[in-house]
């Protein structure tokens, strides 16, 4: 495969060279040819796509805003007005490792599946879907206007995802649905919603008998019934946080004593 990933990584050169949006215009009009055709071409289109989402999402480019609040299918229909979701979204794609994605990109580049544009950003994307991400163990902070200092140990941020894990003063979760750039705004903006829900307990106290009259029901069913009852009963104070929904139940255990399902929960 060494001769592969050197011609893969020799096309990924001149596919950066390729104008950002037209290099996600190519990757959907082909992640489209090959619906109902290849689950596998399909797959391989779709993470090199969305390592070129990202990278647009990064920058202050047309559709940028866009991109940093979706995901890819969500994004597509921006891209090709004939995108339609109601028959593209219903194809999904098959799990793959980093190995995996570059053979069958190899097994692309072989049979000349696309043309010579669409193959160059297919590599560029490829090479950076490979690369190792998700998750990054570092530790950053931030100073509100009082002067408290806000610090987080790892974050992960995606089209459409940002997660920071708060670990001063307080331990909590966040998430906001887009790529932030600027986490230190982030970081803030989770601590000025953590001080918010601390002033909610008459909120939460009025909708408690109803949660536990909710978890009641779930008595035999699944984990997935019971961790749902606090989603669905606290759905107004959660629609409007961005503290991910198990510290918020945590906090509110800790701050008031209420008992929250939270098992198996991070």
């Amino acid at each position: 495969m060494d001769n592969g990933i050197k011609t893969i990584e020799k096309l990924a050169k001149r596919g950066e060279q390729h104008d950002i949006i037209d290099a996600l215009r190519l990757l959907t009009v082909a992640y489209m040819d090959v619906c109902g055709i290849s689950a596998g071409c399909r797959t391989i289109l779709y993470y090199a796509a969305e390592a070129w989402l990202e990278r647009l999402a990064w920058l202050d480019l047309p559709l940028s805003e866009i991109a940093r609040k979706n995901g890819l299918i969500e994004f597509m229909p921006y891209i090709n007005s004939e995108y339609d979701p109601e028959i593209y979204d219903r194809y999904d794609i098959v799990a793959m490792d980093n190995e995996e994605l570059l053979n069958c990109c190899q097994h692309i580049i072989n049979e000349e599946e696309f043309d010579e544009p669409t193959i160059e950003v297919l590599c560029w994307g490829i090479i950076k879907a490979t690369e190792e991400k998700d998750e990054v163990s570092q530790e950053i902070e931030a100073t509100t206007s009082d002067g408290t200092v806000i610090k987080s140990d790892h974050y992960s941020q995606n089209c459409g995802s940002t997660f920071v894990a708060i670990t001063s003063p307080h331990y909590f979760c966040a998430s906001k649905k887009e790529l932030v750039r600027n986490l230190d705004v982030l970081l803030i903006e989770a601590y000025n919603d953590y001080q918010r829900l601390y002033n909610m307990e008459n909120e939460v106290r009025a909708l408690y008998p109803q949660y536990q009259a909710e978890l009641a029901k779930c008595k035999d069913a699944g984990e997935w019934d019971k961790r749902c009852a606090f989603r669905d009963v606290y759905t107004p104070i959660i629609s409007e946080s961005i503290i991910v929904p198990v510290s918020m139940a945590k906090l509110f255990n800790e701050w008031w004593g209420f008992e929250f399902y939270t098992r198996r929960y991070r």
